[in-house]
């Protein structure tokens, strides 16, 4: 069923459907963007509620480091397309036998990542902010 549904991405493909984008090289492989990164796999959702069901649940296995055992590479660390479904398969098993659904806690997840984009942002503003003060007293 997944690997129907998460491809290796192609540089300069466009997606019409909704989809993110899963990073695979480095520590970081598993996690997923929202926006194009190099060297990503692309999941291809058939709805909205779909991207945002696996992309929350994608941000959780990085989250937990549960791609770090799979990780191959001596230089450059990466993780295969067959063990992101893996791992995406077996933690779907593991989530339909709890009594909780992990969509009642989707909502408060996207309220974080919302508020962690404000901050972010935030963030951003003050360095501008510090930079112009300095570029303002600091020009000869």
């Amino acid at each position: 069923m997944l690997k129907s549904k998460i491809k290796t991405h192609t540089q300069g493909k466009v997606y019409n459907q909704p989809h993110f984008f899963i990073l695979n090289k480095g520590l970081n492989s598993g996690k997923p963007f929202n926006h194009y990164v190099c060297n990503s796999f692309v999941f291809l959702a058939d709805d909205e509620n779909e991207k945002e069901y696996f992309y929350f649940l994608l941000l959780g296995l990085w989250e937990l480091r549960l791609f770090r055992p799979y990780l191959k590479g001596t230089a450059i660390e990466f993780v295969r397309l067959g063990d992101v479904v893996d791992v995406i398969e077996e933690t779907i098993n593991s989530i339909n036998t709890n009594e909780r659904s992990f969509m009642d806690i989707k909502p408060s997840l996207a309220q974080i990542e919302a508020l962690q984009s404000n901050l972010h942002l935030q963030l951003n503003y003050l360095m501008q902010l510090r930079k112009a003060l300095f570029s303002k007293y600091l020009k000869k």
